[in-house]
């Protein structure tokens, strides 16, 4: 695939990912655009999926008004999410490749919020709580307030909305998509460049 022609292809996907992101973002947890940057990443690769989710949260946040100190974080982390998409194993059984999904799916919903929680932690908690990250105490000692925080601010309960939604769009628009998808990197003779 020409260069001209894969990048009109991240952007028209990117541009219909943002508008599905604003239809479904901010509500438990409900993140749509995961299942898209996840989906397009499996078949065209880390880069075009890395650059997929980076662009997505981008533009939706320039669109919706979602600009904030917390954007760089959540486009790195929708970045890592297609890349690592796009290393993913890729068995012949289709229903195989929806299962490898949708368990990347779930864990990555997860890594998503905690990503992102990171960063949030000192500075909502502050220093001198049982919460709070301290130099003092081991690992597992802040890894453990680390996730009690995380049950505390809702941080786990949004994780999972992320999880079951983005699960919950593979499964039903997963072979589809991934066909249409495949169908245009042939026609296209797209390589992971």
């Amino acid at each position: 695939m020409l260069a001209s022609q894969r990048l009109a292809l991240l952007g028209v996907l990117a541009a219909v990912n943002s508008v599905v992101r604003l239809m479904g973002a901010g509500f438990a947890g409900i993140e749509t655009a995961f299942a898209l940057v996840i989906l397009a990443a499996y078949v065209f690769g880390s880069r075009f999926g890395a650059s997929l989710g980076a662009l997505t949260i981008l533009t939706s946040a320039l669109i919706g008004g979602g600009v904030g100190p917390w954007l760089p974080f959540q486009i790195i982390a929708t970045a890592l999410i297609g890349l690592g998409a796009g290393a993913l194993p890729k068995p012949t059984s289709t229903k195989l490749k929806l299962i490898t999904l949708c368990i990347y799916a779930a864990v990555s919903s997860y890594v998503y919020g905690a990503l992102l929680t990171a960063w949030t932690w000192p500075l909502f908690v502050g220093e001198g709580t049982s919460l709070s990250y301290s130099q003092e105490v081991g690992t597992l000692e802040n890894f453990t307030r680390f996730i009690q925080f995380e049950l505390v601010s809702g941080g786990l309960l949004w994780d999972t909305g992320r999880a079951v939604t983005t699960i919950a769009l593979i499964t039903v628009i997963g072979k589809a998509l991934m066909t249409t998808l495949a169908r245009a990197a042939t026609r296209a003779n797209y390589e992971d460049a």
